[in-house]
């Protein structure tokens, strides 16, 4: 006979062992687990990419430094500030003004005090529907966040909360045998395309002649990418505001006339009274023609981009996939090569369209074979051409990431739109920013009724991006309520008087 066996007992955690001893109902121990991460997630989202920054621009500083001087005490001086005051004062700052975390507690948790309240303190007492109360309470959590953090910009966050509500509802029409029967498989299984193309024709045309509608992050990195000298930028933009004009002196021949010399060109290129913008200085003095350019913009993009899609593609297999990724090395990383190398395909791609399309509209044909005003192909035509192409590159990525990419677009461009379109109509009247923020709250609130509610009913609805995250979020909550569920239906059939049903 062996040994005996032994039950090993699971030690329980201490946050909950803290709970209890403080006297926390039982109903409400999973909902503090969920604001805790909640907080803690979105903390980290907008709190450590700044933390890393401040460290890598210290650290690029030092190596500077030290090159010059080769004492590591002195190169280590912007290191020990960087720790003594950077970093301190960027922490503060997310606690202090940061309310990002405060909305995701609220509208993940809220509902959940408010049903406690309204069940325990209340008399009689009142069943609210969990729509209702998630609807209230976050609503409630965006209008508290916009007066306690007014610098918070809570505009992005709700337009990526609509797009996943809007995703949600998509996923539910798909299923529909209505849908079904009537829509063309081919359009549903590349409808992800077609929003990420009207998504970025929306996003590229904006950011061609007025990038300050965009979020200036995200217009910056546009800008990185797409390694268009800023003058360029203004002559363009001058063009259709009819600053520049070809044939005229408008006092701007110095703006190209010096990104002319600068590329080892005549300076004479870069006048207006010349006549239209040459290819070779759009080309950044590549002599070459158009197709030859576009080609080395699909070699260096692919080059640049292929390091930071390597580090996309391997993180999860890190951090999640460990044991698959030990137990086949050759294959996982065969497996991550690849998808590396196809979103990095994807990217270079869409630079390579719209510099093509650019081209093959102003020159190729509208100047050389229809001899189009060239003015109304720089101010318009070509960068609107090129901004409706470039989305279609997105048929190199696999279909899972199609649909992902596109979610990642869509808040930009309703940014952008939104701009656009109720900009002009702004004229600082006392109701407007109350008639914005009722707007929003409404949007937000709704948005998240629609996630959280398919996350408790049918998380096939819910992408699986989004619905791991939100899973681990709501892990405390997710098996007990199949069995909240389960009672309630039990007790539908013996009511209470003393209950008021919202």
């Amino acid at each position: 006979m062996g040994p005996p066996t032994t039950t090993m007992k699971k030690t329980p955690s201490r946050i909950p062992l803290l709970m209890e001893q403080a006297g926390i109902p039982p109903s409400l121990r999973p909902a503090l687990l969920t604001a805790l991460r909640a907080y803690g997630l979105t903390w980290s989202i907008t709190t450590v990419p700044g933390i890393i920054g401040v460290f890598v621009k210290a650290l690029l500083q030092m190596s500077r430094t030290l090159a010059k001087t080769s004492s590591l005490l002195a190169a280590s001086a912007p290191l020990r500030k960087t720790l003594i005051r950077d970093v301190p004062l960027l922490l503060n700052k997310s606690f202090s003004r940061n309310g990002f975390p405060y909305i995701m507690v609220g509208a993940f948790t809220g509902h959940h005090f408010l049903t406690f309240v309204l069940q325990h303190h209340l008399k009689p007492k009142v069943n609210i529907r969990r729509k209702t109360a998630v609807f209230l309470t976050a609503a409630a959590s965006m209008l508290a966040v916009r007066r306690a953090f007014p610098n918070t910009k809570t505009l992005d966050f709700t337009f990526f909360a609509l797009v996943r509500a809007l995703d949600v509802l998509a996923h539910q029409a798909y299923d529909a045998p209505m849908i079904k029967n009537n829509v063309p498989a081919w359009m549903l299984d590349y409808g992800s395309v077609g929003v990420f193309t009207v998504a970025c024709t929306e996003i590229m045309f904006t950011w061609f002649y007025q990038p300050e509608l965009l979020p200036r992050s995200y217009s910056l990195w546009i800008t990185k990418m797409s390694e268009m000298d800023d003058r360029l930028l203004k002559a363009l933009r001058a063009i259709r505001n009819r600053e520049w004009i070809y044939g005229k002196d408008t006092g701007l021949g110095d703006l190209l006339g010096d990104y002319a010399v600068g590329l080892g060109l005549p300076r004479e290129m870069g006048n207006p009274m010349r006549g239209r913008i040459p290819c070779q200085l759009v080309h950044q003095g590549q002599p070459y023609g158009c197709e030859v350019y576009s080609m080395n913009r699909f070699i260096k993009g692919f080059i640049r981009i292929f390091p930071l899609y390597f580090a996309v593609h391997l993180a999860p297999h890190l951090l999640f996939r460990t044991a698959r990724l030990m137990q086949n090395p050759s294959m996982s990383l065969l497996h991550i090569l690849k998808a590396a190398t196809r979103s990095s395909a994807f990217l270079a791609s869409f630079i390579t369209i719209i510099w093509y399309s650019i081209c093959l509209t102003r020159t190729r044909i509208g100047h050389q074979l229809l001899n189009i005003n060239q003015t109304r192909l720089d101010d318009t035509t070509a960068p609107l051409i090129g901004s409706m192409l470039c989305g279609l590159s997105l048929l190199l990525e696999s279909r899972h990431r199609r649909g992902e990419m596109a979610l990642y677009v869509v808040p930009r461009a309703m940014y952008s739109l939104t701009e656009r379109v109720l900009g002009p109509y702004q004229k600082g009247r006392w109701w407007e920013p109350v008639a914005a923020e009722g707007a929003e709250t409404l949007l937000f609130a709704g948005s998240v009724t629609i996630i959280l509610s398919a996350m408790f009913k049918n998380q096939s609805n819910v992408r699986s991006s989004a619905r791991g995250l939100l899973s681990w979020i709501l892990k405390s909550e997710l098996p007990a309520e199949e069995m909240k569920e389960k009672e309630e239906e039990e007790a539908k059939a013996v009511p209470e008087n003393d209950h008021v049903s919202l």
